[in-house]
Parts: structure tokens; C-alpha cells; sequence
């Protein structure tokens, strides 16, 4: 902690320190963890250290006036199980027929997908499937439906080869160049987003590399091992060195060889598309896990931004917050510098139980942490993932045939598997007759019986819900320079379908008209009390119900705003934890009087 004397700061420096440790924070990410600050920053610290990461040309950017409206099309070049699982069913009951060599056999990424395939067989399998999941019809729609631009995530082996991706995903770059075409022809533009890194920047799967899998063989009373594995409690992300689980840190120094790769990647990719007026910028890494030193991400981006401009300085230079969406952790970071932009991921579904009106407040809230964002770090931000889903329950969300440890947080719903949608595909769709298959993960999803678990409906409310929380999102991303809903299209999951969205009335007709009535009053009306709440299970509405309450929306006017500041402050960072329940500070939070009875739970 440094020693800041609350006597010896002025009101505006308090002020600064306040917004700095409040705005993005707070969001729970893919792996269930808060995004938080550490507990003693402020800008004056900051700027009291050499800046190597300015421009000259003193550029304004959060002042200008353009938006981007879209969505991804992820789950293409870029495979993860839970958005095409007719792809993934073949490796189900592996375990049985393979026992301690399922690993071998075993696809749960791109990566696992063609070491267990061949580049024989799994090339044959992608090249239909690339062909299958991003048709002409969905461009068409998406133009349609008034979107700007498609946030598109690519592989670095596609400019950078490497085992076993070499043979297995041939003809990649061709099927981009087809989407690229294809973007052109319809009006739209695209932003290439290098999702996945050798070596996986964040351990998920959407890396291209699930890190670091532990297989086992479990043995009760039956004579006959079972082949499970684990993934979540010993995640790791190893892209610029390899991260240290027992020490929980990074070395010193980071990989020279696996940096140098990582330009090249940039450096190839943006030689290979600047003619290409379609190309409306670049995102050099999706997501790089925070545990990384904030040194070193920006390192990357400040040399990855050059590479850019050299061979492309019209496109816009996207970075990924790192889940550090806070000013403080990127005070003056590339100031001046012109075409930069933000990203910040933002999701409800792996928020706790909530009725309606708690996802609806949730929603509006972010709108103060993006302004704050761009005001204080002239940093135009884009919210570059975000769905409207409102549970976890979405199979295989967490990983093929796994979970986080207790999630989902409410009881699913289960429909009937649907039919592959590239046509003839092994082991697609799953036996009907089959309960829950192996290999057996840490946590429960997959099909059983025929059926796939999705999201538990808003009760008979589910449009009327969904339309609202929609025109929430549009109105508090207005508050920065637009968006891309995760994802285009899924097999089975509508909240998680930019289209299916759409088609079913639940965004408006023009995703890109922000000024439409029902987006600017999306935020001042309330909800009626007939909206459904979902049906969750006892165990998750306990848990909701005797949890802390997080801080509402605080508002400091007139002379004693320094005073009731510095206050603030020193609360909130005696207790951070509670602070960062919410997913975003700038929000009121939900009082859940249904619960009180059940739990014994009192407000305040």
C-alpha cells in the first residue's frame, strides 16, 4: 500500500482514486473469478513514472464519434465445443473405448481435435463443418439486421503453422477470405481477432488449447478403472512463459521466443489483409489471462500496435483488457495514439440467481463503468463478447463434458439434441437411449437420453424478458463506441444466437439504432411485476439469498463529495470482497425479498 495521506490529496485526486477502483471492475468471468483492482492505486503514482507507451501525434480518440454494432463468428475457425457440439459428440465414451489412451483420443479444442483425428480426417471433418457454419444466409441476415461490423477470431497457425494444426486445419485462410468476401458483398466490415495462441494465453478452450488437462484413472469397487479427468482446479495459460501453479506466478522473465512468434503472427496477418478494404482492424489477442504482469500485455500491445500501423494504419487497433477493466491498471497506456480502442467482455451468465430485475439493474449499471473508462484513459471501449444469457446451464459452457465446481447455479432445461448441422457427422446426434457419457469431467453437462441441457426459460415472460434486457445492454454500451454479441448462431442456445435473437423479436429491427426510444428509456422504466423468475434449485437459492450484499449506486454531490470520497475509499478497500459481488458498481443491486423467508436473510 502506498502511504497517501487522505489530509494531503485534493478533492479531484480523490475523486480520480475513487472512479479508478469502482468502474469495470467486478465482473465474473469465464473461469468464475471477479475482476478486481489491487487495493492501492491512483493516478498521481502513476504518472509520477516514466510513460514509454505515448504517441506524438497527442490524437484524442474517446472524443470521436464512431460505433461499431455486430456480433462474433466464433465456434468457426476457431472451435469450442459447447457452440457446435454435433462436431465434439464423436468423442463421447472414449473413456470406454479406450481407457488410460482416451486422452489420445479425446477433442475438447481445436488442438485435441486434430491430435486425436489425424490431419487426414480431421481436415476433412473442419472443411465441412467451416463450410456448413457460416453460410451466406447468416452474412445476409446479420447485414439485415443493421449490424456494421463482424468480430471474426482466427488461429495463429493459420499465419504461423504448427504441429498438429499443420495439414489438419488446410484451406483456413481460404474460408476467411470466402467470409471476408462474403462481409464485402452484403456492406459489412470486419475486425480479425486473434483468439487463439500457441502455447493458449488463458487455458480455456476458445485459446485453441485447453490448459493444463490432468487425466486419472479412478477405481471404487469395480474391477474396472474409470478414465476421468480434470481441467479447472489446475487451469493455467503458458503462451508467454509457462505459469507456475504451485508458486501461483509467472517467472521473472518472460518467453523471448514464444513474444517474437506472437509479432510474427501479427506482422504476417496484417501484411496478408491491408489491401482489404473489408478489414476494418485488428484484435492481436483475445483475452490473455490476468494473472500475466500487466508489463508484459503491454509490451505486446505497444509492439503489436507498431507492427499494425507500418502495414495498416487506417485499422483500428483492438486490445482485451485482460480482465483488468480498470483505469488504474492502464493509466496513460498508449495516450495519444490514433485508431486504438478497448475491450472489455462483459456477461450475466455466470452471475448467481437473480430475479429479473437484478439482471435489468445489472445491465443498466455498466454504462458508468465504460464512461469512466474512456474519460479518464482517452480509451475508446468496446464491449466485445456479451449474450443475454442469465445462467450457465448453456452444455458444455465450462468445457466438453465438464464444469466449474457449483455451476450451473439453477436447474436447466433439457431439449432434444438437434441433428448435425453439416449433415453426416460420427457420432452426431448422441444415442438416445445413452445416459450421461464419459470421459467424466470435474463438473456435469452433456446429453443424456436424446436430451441437451440449455438455459431454464423466463417462465411464460421469456420474450418480454429477454427484449428488455436487450434494449439494457444497448442503452449502457451506448455509453461507449458499440459492441459484438457472442455469438452469431449456436445449435441450441437462442440467448447465446445474435440471429435466433433477432428473428425472435427480442433485439430491434436495427441493432445499430441506439437512439431508438426504446433503447434511451430502456433504463428508466421498471419491469412489471408479472416478469417470471426462473426455476432455480434450493441449493442455489440459498446460496444467492445468504450471500453478501454488494454496494449500490453511490452518488457524492455538493461540498462534501471529497469528504464522503475519501470515506468510500478507505471502505472500500478494507473490504474489496464485498465490493466486487457486483458485476458492475455503478449499478443498484437486486433485493431478493422472495428470499428472506427461505434464508433468514435481512437487507442492509
Amino acid at each position: 500500500h502506498h502511504p497517501i495521506g487522505v489530509a494531503t490529496v485534493a478533492p479531484f485526486s480523490m475523486l480520480s482514486l475513487l472512479s479508478a477502483s469502482l468502474a469495470l471492475a467486478g465482473t465474473v468471468g469465464r473461469d468464475g473469478r471477479l475482476e478486481q483492482p489491487p487495493p492501492s492505486v491512483g493516478r498521481e503514482l502513476r504518472e509520477l513514472k516514466e510513460n514509454p507507451y505515448v504517441c506524438e501525434e497527442g490524437v484524442e480518440t474517446a472524443k470521436e464519434e464512431w460505433k461499431v454494432f455486430g456480433t462474433n463468428l466464433g465456434g468457426w475457425l476457431v472451435l469450442e465445443p459447447w457452440i457446435t457440439p454435433s462436431l465434439f459428440y464423436q468423442f463421447l465414451s472414449v473413456d470406454r473405448k479406450f481407457g488410460k489412451e482416451a486422452p489420445a483420443h479425446t477433442g475438447m479444442d481445436t488442438y485435441t481435435f486434430c491430435a486425436a483425428l489425424g490431419p487426414k480426417e480431421g481436415n476433412k471433418q473442419l472443411r465441412r463443418h467451416w463450410a456448413s457454419w457460416v453460410r451466406e444466409e447468416d452474412v445476409r441476415a446479420i447485414a439485415q439486421s443493421g449490424a456494421t461490423v463482424v468480430r471474426i477470431p482466427v488461429g495463429d497457425w493459420m499465419y504461423v503453422p504448427y504441429e498438429p494444426y499443420i495439414g489438419c486445419t488446410d484451406g483456413s485462410l481460404e474460408e476467411l477470405e470466402r467470409a471476408l468476401a462474403l462481409l464485402r458483398k452484403y456492406g459489412l466490415r470486419a475486425l480479425l481477432d486473434v483468439h487463439a495462441m500457441q502455447g493458449s494465453q488463458n487455458g480455456f478452450d476458445n485459446s485453441g488449447q485447453a490448459l493444463r488437462v490432468k487425466w486419472t484413472q479412478v477405481s471404487a469397487q469395480d474391477p474396472e478403472a474409470v478414465t476421468t479427468f480434470e481441467h479447472w482446479p489446475q487451469r493455467a495459460a503458458d503462451w508467454l512463459a509457462p505459469y507456475d501453479n504451485a508458486k501461483g506466478a509467472y517467472p521473472p522473465e518472460m518467453n523471448k521466443t514464444a513474444y517474437d512468434r506472437s509479432l510474427d503472427v501479427i506482422r504476417k496477418l496484417a501484411e496478408r489483409h491491408r489491401g482489404d478494404a473489408t478489414v476494418w482492424g485488428v484484435e492481436p489477442v483475445n483475452e490473455p489471462w490476468q494473472m500475466y504482469p500487466t508489463e508484459w500485455i503491454k509490451q505486446f500491445y505497444w509492439d503489436a500496435y507498431h507492427i499494425t500501423r507500418e502495414a495498416a494504419k487506417d485499422w483500428k487497433f483492438v486490445m482485451h483488457d485482460s480482465f483488468r477493466g480498470y483505469p488504474a491498471e492502464w493509466w496513460g497506456f498508449m495516450k495519444g495514439c490514433p485508431n486504438k480502442a478497448m475491450d472489455s467482455h462483459i456477461y450475466q451468465a455466470w452471475a448467481n440467481p437473480m430475479i429479473a430485475k437484478g439482471f435489468f439493474d445489472a445491465a443498466c449499471g455498466m454504462a458508468g463503468g465504460l464512461r469512466t473508462m474512456e474519460e479518464q484513459l482517452d480509451m475508446p471501449m468496446i464491449v466485445g463478447e456479451w449474450s443475454l444469457a442469465t445462467d450457465n446451464c448453456a452444455m458444455w459452457l465450462n468445457g466438453l463434458n465438464d464444469n466449474l465446481p457449483g455451476y450451473p447455479k439453477v436447474s436447466c432445461a433439457m431439449v432434444p439434441c438437434p441433428e448435425p448441422y453439416m449433415g453426416e457427422q460420427p457420432g452426431a446426434p448422441p444415442d438416445a437411449e445413452a445416459p450421461l457419457q464419459g470421459p467424466y469431467g470435474t463438473g456435469v453437462s452433456g446429453p443424456m437420453f436424446g436430451k441437451c441441457p440449455v438455459g431454464m426459460p423466463w417462465g411464460t415472460q421469456e420474450n418480454e424478458t429477454m427484449s428488455r434486457l436487450a434494449n439494457r445492454y444497448f442503452k449502457s454500451f451506448s455509453a461507449g463506441h458499440g459492441w459484438f454479441f457472442w455469438n452469431f448462431r449456436t445449435e441450441l442456445e437462442p440467448r447465446w444466437s445474435y440471429l435466433e435473437a433477432w428473428r425472435l423479436g427480442w433485439f430491434q429491427k436495427n441493432v445499430s439504432d441506439y437512439t431508438s426510444d426504446a433503447v434511451q428509456g430502456a433504463c428508466d422504466e421498471e419491469p412489471p411485476a408479472a416478469v417470471a423468475k426462473p426455476i432455480v434449485s434450493v441449493e442455489a437459492v440459498f446460496d444467492a439469498a445468504t450471500a453478501e450484499t454488494p454496494l449500490g449506486d453511490v452518488r457524492l454531490e455538493g461540498a462534501a463529495a471529497p469528504v464522503a470520497a475519501a470515506v468510500c475509499v478507505a471502505a472500500m478497500l478494507a473490504a474489496t470482497t464485498l465490493a466486487f459481488r457486483t458485476w458492475r458498481l455503478h449499478a443498484a443491486p437486486p433485493e431478493p425479498d422472495e428470499y428472506q423467508e427461505l434464508a433468514g436473510h435481512t437487507k442492509g
